[in-house]
């Protein structure tokens, strides 16, 4: 095996780039249970050399999310209001693309949650499936699995996964 030579920590935050805020909140924060530690705006010309926009009235909505107190696995939700940037619908496709990325969450409340998914029209990639793992693995235990994926508002992959 190679000598590892750089070292990174542990993902601090995954930021997404959405279309409403609000409506992004809605599933997040109101359905899945992430709690809102930071909510502001920002209009600088530093930050917009930072998103590579040439639109000195862009600002930026931004809300930081975590589902435990910790300094890891925290998510932004960055709406981008610039005359340069076109809010397309978003993608939702049908089955998983090469170059997509998904978001793994665990829940003890799979059920309520997809009722409640259901309830407000999601669009799932994999309606809720449960299934065994007989034997356990480094990284994964012997059980009974639920998982479900799901598209939030922007066309992001969500995948929830239950472990009894």
């Amino acid at each position: 095996s190679m000598k590892k030579v750089f070292k990174s920590s542990p993902v601090s935050r995954v930021t997404l780039f959405c279309c409403d805020i609000e409506k992004s909140l809605a599933l997040y924060r109101d359905i899945l249970g992430f709690e809102e530690i930071e909510n502001k705006s920002i209009q600088s010309k530093e930050f917009n050399e930072l998103m590579n926009i040439s639109d000195e009235n862009c600002f930026v909505r931004i809300s930081y999310l975590q589902s435990e107190r910790s300094d890891h696995g925290l998510i932004a939700l960055f709406e981008v209001n610039s005359s340069k940037l076109d809010k397309n619908q978003s993608i939702q496709n049908k089955s998983i693309q090469y170059g997509q990325s998904v978001i793994v969450l665990s829940t003890k409340d799979h059920q309520k949650i997809y009722q409640e998914l259901k309830k407000k029209d999601y669009t799932f990639l994999v309606e809720p499936t449960e299934y065994e793992k007989s034997e356990d693995s480094d990284y994964i235990k012997a059980g009974i699995y639920k998982e479900m994926s799901f598209y939030d508002p922007d066309g992001f992959l969500i995948n929830l996964i239950e472990y009894n």
